[in-house]
């Protein structure tokens, strides 16, 4: 079921596949009320969407950062109700960016010397000339293009989703966490499923040191997780007494095909989340 509401959703200014216009207008036409646009390390939406019409909708600043604990533990941080202007969230978003745009080099090398996969050096100068944020979406559609896969989905299970490069595009957790909230921002835990599957944990080992850095919530709902996956990680949030947010992850049909703007879960079709539960607006004075 498509919820009201969806705050986790992506432009091309970072691995979306519509304009902020573009990705506006569907929420406009799903019917959600109250929404936000997190890229991935990027604020530019946040600049696009202020010369939008957005009345009958209640719009929330965001981002997603990419992030990694003890160096070890990787994540991505959203980042709520921000100044997109302070100084110590630019500084991250672009030390982010500069290794972005490394790691790209690093992924065709590697592409080379694994896979005999030769991609142009024109084409790489064109991925990080046209995307805001280069990242791993953009080299699977080069692949698409030169026919080493059918679709992105498919670059991603064959050559990239556990693609080994010596840089990490990714920032402190804890610095991270820090800038959001310098930024006057809300810091939470986006897709945990992700992070205990990826490493093999329980997310309860290093939710502790997170929050006593100044992380405020979690992202109970999302359409990574199963409605069971949703309710555990509700009594976690319960437990430690921090924030739920949910959101879609909604990217376009290219890159998530199975993902649907305002579908932030996964089964259950007939489900409809109980707005209460995402305390996240009620800490923002959204009804």
């Amino acid at each position: 079921m498509i919820q009201e509401f969806d705050l986790h959703t992506h432009t091309i200014n970072s691995d979306g596949e519509y304009t902020t216009k573009q990705l506006v207008q569907k929420i406009k036409d799903s019917n959600i009320k109250t929404f936000a646009i997190s890229d991935h390390d990027s604020i530019q939406s946040i600049n696009d969407i202020k010369n939008l019409d957005l009345k009958g909708l209640n719009y929330i600043k965001a981002i997603e950062i990419s992030s990694i604990l003890d160096n070890k533990y990787k994540m991505h941080i959203l980042g709520y109700n921000i100044d997109e202007e302070n100084e110590q969230l630019l500084e991250i978003i672009n030390n982010i960016k500069q290794k972005r745009i490394k790691r790209i080099y690093d992924i065709k090398d590697y592409l080379k010397e694994q896979y005999n996969i030769i991609l142009k050096d024109e084409e790489i100068e064109n991925v990080i000339k046209e995307n805001n944020i280069p990242g791993r979406v953009h080299i699977a559609k080069l692949l698409v293009k030169n026919n080493y896969t059918k679709t992105v989905p498919e670059a991603f299970d064959k050559y990239l989703d556990d693609i080994k490069t010596t840089i990490i595009a990714r920032e402190d957790a804890t610095k991270v966490i820090k800038a959001i909230k310098n930024a006057g921002g809300i810091a939470i835990w986006a897709h945990p499923k992700k992070t205990e599957k990826q490493h093999n944990i329980n997310m309860e080992e290093i939710l502790p040191s997170l929050i006593s850095q100044g992380l405020e919530g979690i992202e109970a709902y999302n359409s990574l997780h199963t409605y069971e996956e949703s309710q555990r990680y509700l009594e976690i949030a319960k437990k430690y007494n921090i924030l739920v947010s949910g959101g879609s992850d909604y990217h376009g049909p290219i890159a998530k095909p199975n993902v649907l703007i305002g579908k932030i879960y996964k089964y259950n079709e007939n489900y409809k989340v109980p707005k209460e539960q995402i305390t996240l607006l009620k800490k923002l004075n959204i009804k």
